[in-house]
């Protein structure tokens, strides 16, 4: 069974945990205020993405946590560049 998206981020607000999707819906600040969170990662990939698209985010992803914290941030990943809200 899948779960909802309010219990999802809440499960990991309450584990102290980031959400990394490709659920562009956890991309609206408004009802997800990322200041409220350890984190929003929203991975976006193009309508018909490869595997390699997949690891190129991740890699951006992962190249990003060596420089910076996610915490209370939403990053929105696209290819190698990653818009970021902050409140």
């Amino acid at each position: 069974s899948s779960t909802d998206d309010l219990s999802l981020i809440e499960i990991c607000h309450c584990q102290g945990r980031c959400l990394i999707t490709l659920d562009r819906g956890f991309s609206n600040s408004f009802r997800y205020n990322p200041s409220n969170y350890s984190g929003i990662v929203v991975i976006r990939l193009p309508s018909q993405p490869t595997p390699q698209d997949l690891d190129e985010a991740i890699d951006t992803l992962v190249n990003a946590l060596d420089e910076a914290e996610v915490e209370g941030k939403l990053w929105i990943i696209q290819r190698d560049k990653i818009w970021q809200y902050q409140p």
